[in-house]
């Protein structure tokens, strides 16, 4: 069956960066959330990743994904469990979104606080509180916990490096779950 691997993790961890590595490495294609959204629906979610309709936003996502899923075998997907709204309140998105998407794995990325509160600022130029950042992670992270339990799929946590170990580990990961002639070498 064809699947998604959802690669998730708070702004600034580094999902994009790594998913564009490792798609290289297994030879499979990587989406962000957010450009498959943003395509469809014209928003964009720069640094300030105001969403307007986080529901509608999911069905985007759904329907995007499961029309790729007919012609690709495994996908790589970044994206998030949970959001940081308006008010800079940690949101989590609907639940329901995640079975819908087809995932067989789920990849968390992780990083010290102050190393997102770091590159959320180089990146975007914004300024977020070490508790803002904390609550994100540890609300991000008990998500991934429940959705892969509730799936009943392998959850993989991984704190990033920032290195080629990052897409290594990943990699060995992924070539565990899917073995060895379905990721490519």
């Amino acid at each position: 069956m064809n699947s998604v691997v959802f690669v998730s993790g708070v702004y600034g961890v580094g999902k994009s960066t790594l998913c564009n590595k490792l798609a290289q490495k297994c030879h499979i294609n990587f989406y962000s959330a957010g450009d498959v959204i943003s395509e469809e629906n014209g928003e964009k979610y720069g640094s300030n990743k105001i969403v307007k309709n986080k529901e509608l936003n999911q069905d985007i996502l759904i329907k995007k994904m499961s029309e790729k899923l007919e012609h690709e075998k495994i996908i790589l997907l970044a994206g998030h469990f949970c959001i940081l709204g308006n008010n800079g309140q940690v949101e989590q998105l609907p639940e329901h979104t995640y079975s819908k998407l087809q995932l067989s794995a789920i990849i968390l990325l992780e990083a010290g606080p102050e190393i997102i509160m770091r590159n959320l600022n180089r990146r975007d130029g914004k300024k977020y509180s070490i508790q803002q950042i904390e609550e994100f992670l540890n609300t991000e992270r008990n998500c991934a916990e429940h959705i892969a339990e509730k799936l009943n799929i392998p959850l993989f946590v991984h704190n990033m490096k920032f290195s080629n170990e990052d897409i290594e580990e990943n990699y060995l990961f992924l070539k565990e779950v899917y073995g060895e002639n379905f990721i490519g070498h």
